[in-house]
């Protein structure tokens, strides 16, 4: 009787542990599609499509410029865990400010596409 109680508490933590590393709120976004369309040794030109729940892992983005070709709303999660939504609008182009090395993912309802250019 003892090892039967034992053996059900641990099935139960497990089942527990499990589904916790399941949820939602510990998943990370499916990656987005990102390629490299030019190179050369002063640029970088990328071609990248966010579909909403996709995203990017963290990196170095200052410098960057952008120009959104479709826009959407985009988490910006640095790395001390604080978080920012932008929305970029359709025909947007920006130069990217921030600093701090950031993940990006897709919090909206559009698929996000945008072509960066960054400098060497």
């Amino acid at each position: 009787m003892i090892i039967a109680k034992a053996v059900s508490r641990c099935a139960i933590v497990s089942a527990s542990l499990a589904l916790l590393a399941l949820s939602p709120a510990g998943a990370q976004p499916k990656p987005a599609t990102e390629k490299t369309v030019f190179e050369n040794d002063k640029i970088t030109v990328l071609d990248t499509v966010v579909k909403p729940g996709e995203g990017l892992p963290s990196g170095d983005r200052s410098g960057r410029i952008y120009y959104y070709l479709s826009g959407g709303n985009v988490e910006r999660t640095f790395a001390d865990g604080t978080k920012e939504t932008v929305t970029r609008k359709s025909g947007q182009a920006l130069m990217n400010s921030e600093k701090r090395p950031y993940s990006v993912a897709n919090v909206g309802t559009t698929t996000v596409h945008v072509i960066s250019i960054k400098l060497k």
